[in-house]
């Protein structure tokens, strides 16, 4: 029986769901005796075990089963049929991973054959000019040792041009004097000597060709993998968090450079995509600000090893996106002014009243930092900090906000530095499986981190009125804020 039920479920799984539904009602209805209308309707004539609904139905009927056994099979043909698009889903990430093996393959085929297409060219090109420029200079030295030659040639020529002449005057000369006629026979010109005669001939370094040669069979090496890749990308405010590490630990690398592109771009792409610079340095992690929400971008990085010039093969694209709106402080509050792209907000003149962020966008379990701009005078209950709502003007020194006075508050061991121009404030919050609340305040190069339980009040030192509201998760975020009395501050978020 069990081999029986075994080959029905396996002839059945190839069904889809609807069809799956539909065999679940069919056998509630097999117990009144009356099936579905399903493609073969059974009937006493064509009762066949080719039919794997009706041998299920009868199986079933005639072991009076229940709609226990019905469940079972139903859920074992959905099980079956989920790990079938399963696996349809991971086929198609390993056709994927095919198409990105062919692909790169045959792009790295083409630069082999690009590159050395080129340095045939440019071998060519050096070795013709060169040979044109030895051709040259023995054209020139050439030249220059045959001028005194012909300078000879062309004495001796007139020499005996004169001395042909006086032959055939002889008489004439005999019979006038052969002293007066000495002048007109040139002397005989001086000839070199062959030793003395310049002789061309052209020198070679030894072993140029077996040189380069050595040098062509080391130029290039293929790898399968980068030496380093994008292992992680984190939303942050209008901005990525990219971090990358090494995989070749042949290779010390002491630099990267990071760049992006608009859109998804896949590997087999990437040599047709534009990219540009985001990040060169040291560090294995770069925030890559101001970014369009929901806007898909490609990263990529390579690196090279202290006083190398040569940079790595790059890391196959990382695509990823912030869903995360970028920091801004409400422009519309009274006693405030917002500039570039609300990012900046301006002290003036009105009552005194907290200016908060124009949502709640602070999300626990990432920093926020507070860059002071400019600063003016001070009063109690200047500072700035988070808060869980921003219902409250008047005060930031309240239960459920984190707030960071200006005035040196208490004394305490942990001491923050007061707050003044160029002052850069970061506060981070974590949320306790216990229920507390780790919160971190970082002033310059001083740093205080504390538990609280929700919504009990704390006050430690600079950080006046530190408490917190209990945290639901219709509001898992907080408003970020700063309250001044004196004009003249201006705050960065």
């Amino acid at each position: 029986m069990a081999a029986e039920l075994e080959h029905v479920i396996s002839q059945l799984m190839r069904l889809e769901r609807k069809d799956l539904e539909c065999f679940q009602y069919s056998m509630k209805d097999l117990y009144g005796a009356q099936l579905l209308d399903w493609n073969v309707q059974p009937t006493r004539q064509n009762k066949t075990l080719c039919n794997p609904m009706f041998f299920l139905c009868s199986y079933i009927s005639n072991n009076m089963s229940t709609d226990e056994l019905i469940q079972n099979v139903i859920d074992t043909l959905d099980t079956a049929h989920s790990q079938q698009m399963q696996l349809n889903q991971q086929l198609e990430s390993l056709v994927h991973a095919k198409q990105q093996i062919e692909e790169s393959s045959s792009n790295a085929k083409d630069s082999v054959r690009t590159y050395f297409d080129s340095v045939r060219e440019s071998l060519y090109s050096a070795l013709t000019k060169r040979m044109n420029q030895l051709l040259g200079e023995v054209d020139r030295l050439e030249s220059s040792n045959l001028q005194p030659l012909l300078e000879c040639e062309d004495m001796i020529t007139t020499a005996m041009s004169a001395a042909t002449s006086c032959m055939e005057k002889g008489k004439e000369v005999l019979a006038s004097g052969p002293e007066d006629h000495v002048d007109d026979l040139l002397k005989v010109p001086e000839v070199p000597n062959l030793y003395d005669v310049a002789f061309l001939d052209v020198v070679f370094q030894d072993g140029i060709s077996r040189e380069l040669g050595e040098v062509i069979s080391q130029v290039g090496h293929v790898t399968d993998r980068p030496s380093v890749h994008v292992t992680e990308v984190e939303e942050r405010p209008g901005a990525l968090l990219v971090k990358w590490e090494e995989l070749d630990d042949h290779i010390e690398a002491v630099q990267f450079r990071l760049q992006f592109c608009y859109g998804e771009v896949k590997a087999s792409q990437a040599h047709r995509a534009t990219f540009q610079n985001t990040y060169t340095g040291p560090n294995m992690h770069h925030l890559v600000k101001r970014l369009k929400v929901k806007q898909p971008y490609s990263f990529r990085v390579s690196c090279r090893g202290e006083n190398e010039d040569q940079w790595s093969v790059w890391s196959v694209p990382r695509v990823a996106s912030t869903s995360i709106s970028h920091y801004e402080w409400d422009d519309s509050s009274e006693g405030y002014s917002t500039s570039n792209e609300s990012k900046i907000a301006t002290r003036t003149t009105g009552l005194t009243r907290a200016l908060y962020s124009k949502t709640q966008c602070y999300r626990s379990g990432y920093p926020i930092s507070f860059k002071i701009l400019d600063s003016g005078e001070k009063s109690p209950l200047d500072g700035l900090g988070i808060a869980v709502t921003n219902d409250d003007i008047n005060s930031m020194k309240r239960e459920g906000a984190v707030f960071l006075a200006c005035d040196d508050g208490q004394e305490m061991k942990t001491r923050l530095p007061c707050l003044t121009r160029n002052s850069l404030v970061t506060i981070e919050t974590e949320i306790l499986p216990n229920g507390k609340v780790r919160a971190s305040v970082q002033v310059g190069d001083k740093e205080l981190t504390f538990d609280w339980k929700v919504g009990k009040q704390v006050t430690l030192g600079m950080i006046g009125g530190l408490g917190m509201s209990p945290l639901t998760e219709s509001a898992p975020c907080f408003f970020f804020g700063m309250m001044f009395s004196h004009e003249d501050w201006k705050v960065k978020i």
